[in-house]
Formats: structure tokens, C-alpha cells, sequence
């Protein structure tokens, strides 16, 4: 599941914590201090900056998928509304079947909201690490929420919802205690309104969700970025979309194949593009890339439908 995709879902889900908000960068050490070590990406996001985008709906329509809709459906019913969060930071692993989703989020919400819809649809609540917490399911793979303090939540399924729970009381083995993330996360903070890491399994994820579309190449984006340990990326928005991203990679000489590989891939996609979009921007004019040792970045400035939509 794409970033956007489950920004959403976190902006729905979580909207009845509290009151005070956090500073975004303190929401990221929460996470880091409790997410499971076997979490494979975190992204931190902006919603309040997001929601002012004049290609916000434009956002909204590219990442919004079937899956994402029905859990949306279901938050509505609580009465939860998208606009009064201010910031989340979501975090991945490797589910049975997809990727397993949760994360932080803070903002200005009312608590007797959530407590009283979910009395509505005779919800009950029940106890998730000493805190109060609503499920919208039976079993441990069932989505709940948990509130954490005014203005701060945490959302997931039941069974993160105990191991992260466990991991704030000072339990367990987190996402901190992994250095290679620990250290890109560090050099990625930033005040773009979204920005995050990923470990070289959930690369070629965001590569698919997030580059502009590459209908006229074919590329197995898992061996293209086999070399990767840890990946940073950052998005800034406005007029248009501006990635940059850091590729960490094993040696020297994996930085130097993959940046032979890529800037390969940006003169194809130069051509396809301007045959299939000939009155278009061509994104692929834009993409630059720099190498320091055994990391490659890669920047690129691209219209928002230009952008491929997500898995």
C-alpha cells in the first residue's frame, strides 16, 4: 500500500484523541521508541499542509483504493472526520497477505465523539496495553484504535496494537535498535510535508506508487534495488511534486551500477513519454542525480497527474 493511501487510512481512523498537539518530530521518536523492529517503513506526513494543496482532491483520487475505501467507510460511520488531524507517522511490516499498517497521529479532536458513536454501533471498549481502545472486528488481525493521551493516538490491528502498546511501557524490541534505520531516519527529518525511510524490501513499493508512470518499461524494481540496504525520500508539494530521495547502498560500486541503471532508465523514459505525452511536461527531463560514496541520490520535480496512481 502506497503512502497516500495510508495517510488516508490513518486520517480516518484517528480522529478521536485529544486536544494538545505534539511537534511532528517528537511523534517521530514515539514511533521509533515503539514501532516492531521488524517494521520495513515509516513515513512521517503533514495533513494540515497537505489539506491546503490546491491538488489535494487531485491526491486524494490517484491513492484512494478499494481497500482503503471500505476501511474509509467504515471510520465514517464513527463519525470521524479527515480534517481536524494535523500530523501522523505510519509505519509497515510484512503481513500474510499485505502489508500490515499502523501509526501515530496527533491533531484537534474531540474523544467523546469516538466514544459515543462507537456506542452507537455497539462497539465496546476494551483494554490494548492499559489503555482504552475500540476494534471494528473480532480476532488479532482486526483494525482497533487506542487512545494514548489528549490530542495522541495510535491505530493498528490488535496484535501491533499490544506490541507497540508493550513497547511504550518500556517492553520488547524496537524500531531504535535497528542502526542502519535509526541513522536514515536521522538524516532524513526534514520539514517537507512528507518524508520518510524504507528498508531495500518496501523500495520497490514506493517506486511503483510514487514515480511517474512506467507503462512503457517493464522493470523488475525488486532486482533493480537489490543492492539497497536503506532507502530516504522526501516530497515537497505545491505547484507540483519534488522528490528527492537517497539510496544507501552495500558498496561504492552498487551506488555507481544503480546510477548507470537509472540514468539509463531516465533516457528510455524520456522517449516513451514523449511519444505517449507529447503535449505534456516531461518529468523525466528533471530527474538528477549525485553520488557520495555508496549513496545515490535521486531528485525530480513532476506534475501531479503525472504521478502513477498506487497499489
Amino acid at each position: 500500500m502506497n503512502s497516500f493511501k495510508t495517510s488516508m487510512l490513518a486520517l480516518l481512523v484517528f480522529l478521536a484523541a485529544g486536544v494538545s498537539p505534539l511537534l511532528g518530530q517528537d511523534l517521530v521518536t514515539k514511533a521509533m521508541n515503539s514501532f516492531p523492529a521488524d517494521t520495513i517503513r515509516l513515513e512521517y506526513s503533514n495533513p494540515a499542509t497537505l489539506r491546503k494543496l490546491p491538488n489535494y482532491a487531485t491526491l486524494q483520487q490517484h491513492y484512494m483504493g478499494p481497500r482503503l475505501q471500505k476501511l474509509v467507510e467504515s471510520m465514517a460511520e464513527l463519525g470521524i472526520k479527515e480534517t481536524d488531524v494535523g500530523q501522523l507517522v505510519l509505519g509497515w511490516s510484512a503481513g500474510s497477505a499485505d502489508m500490515n499498517l499502523y501509526g501515530f497521529a496527533e491533531g484537534n479532536f474531540d474523544p467523546k465523539v469516538l466514544d459515543a458513536s462507537a456506542e452507537a454501533r455497539n462497539l465496546p471498549a476494551q483494554q490494548i496495553g492499559g489503555k482504552t481502545g475500540y476494534c471494528l472486528g473480532a480476532g488479532l488481525d482486526s483494525q482497533c484504535v487506542v487512545v494514548l493521551a489528549p490530542g495522541q493516538g495510535v491505530f493498528g490491528t490488535l496484535a501491533t496494537l499490544s506490541q507497540i502498546t508493550q513497547n511504550l511501557n518500556g517492553g520488547g524490541v524496537t524500531l531504535s535498535t535497528v542502526d542502519s534505520f535509526a541513522n536514515a531516519v536521522k538524516q532524513q527529518k526534514s520539514s517537507a510535508p512528507i518524508w520518510g525511510v524504507a528498508v531495500a524490501s518496501a523500495v520497490a513499493s514506493w517506486f511503483r506508487g510514487w514515480m511517474p508512470r512506467q507503462s512503457a518499461v517493464d522493470l523488475d524494481w525488486s532486482k533493480v534495488f537489490q543492492n539497497v540496504n536503506v532507502f530516504g525520500y522526501s516530497i515537497n508539494t505545491g505547484s507540483d511534486i519534488q522528490l528527492n530521495l537517497n539510496m544507501y547502498c552495500k558498496t561504492e560500486q552498487d551506488a555507481s551500477s544503480l546510477r548507470q541503471v537509472m540514468e539509463g532508465l531516465k533516457l528510455a523514459q524520456q522517449i516513451a513519454w514523449q511519444n505517449q505525452n507529447p503535449n505534456a511536461a516531461n518529468p523525466f527531463q528533471n530527474l538528477a542525480f549525485s553520488e557520495t560514496g555508496s549513496q545515490l541520490s535521486i531528485s525530480m520535480v513532476a506534475q501531479y497527474d503525472a504521478v502513477a496512481g498506487g497499489e
